[in-house]
């Protein structure tokens, strides 16, 4: 019997789940339903909704604030949240990280709910921090026999 150590990263996957079912969804300012349409931070709320250890407040700038652990740009992981300032000093626009330096963000006014990379210039340019808000989960202990 061979006994291995598994961290399932399952919760960073329904986040991403959750918010891909948002693609399509129009920018409303203040949205936080798909159904009424989403701004960037009502995205990444509705996505983390079934998460309940998770309570992050309303506004971009806001959850960069003090929420989560900063995490480097190198080990980002599926459901870490992406913060940028665009035309500011403060951080105004926030996203969440899929995997592959693609992330699903709610970009502005006049525009959907999309995916987008941080491999174009634009973001990468007014690219700030990245936070992991998700709980930590001790690993699970799983028994393979042989």
């Amino acid at each position: 019997m061979q006994a291995s150590i598994a961290a399932p990263a399952k919760q960073g996957n329904a986040v991403v789940k959750r918010a891909l079912q948002a693609v399509g969804t129009p920018y409303r300012w203040g949205g936080t339903t798909p159904g009424k349409g989403l701004d960037c931070s009502g995205l990444v709320k509705y996505a983390y909704t079934d998460v309940r250890e998770v309570d992050l407040p309303r506004t971009s700038n806001a959850m960069a604030q003090g929420h989560g652990q900063t995490v480097d740009r190198k080990d980002l992981k599926p459901g870490d949240l992406l913060f940028f300032n665009i035309k500011s000093r403060n951080i105004n626009h926030v996203a969440i990280y899929l995997g592959d330096n693609k992330f699903v963000h709610a970009p502005r006014r006049g525009k959907a709910v999309t995916v987008d990379t941080l491999n174009k210039p634009y973001w990468n340019s007014h690219y700030k921090i990245a936070k992991r808000v998700l709980p930590k989960q001790a690993p699970q202990l799983r028994i393979v026999q042989r």
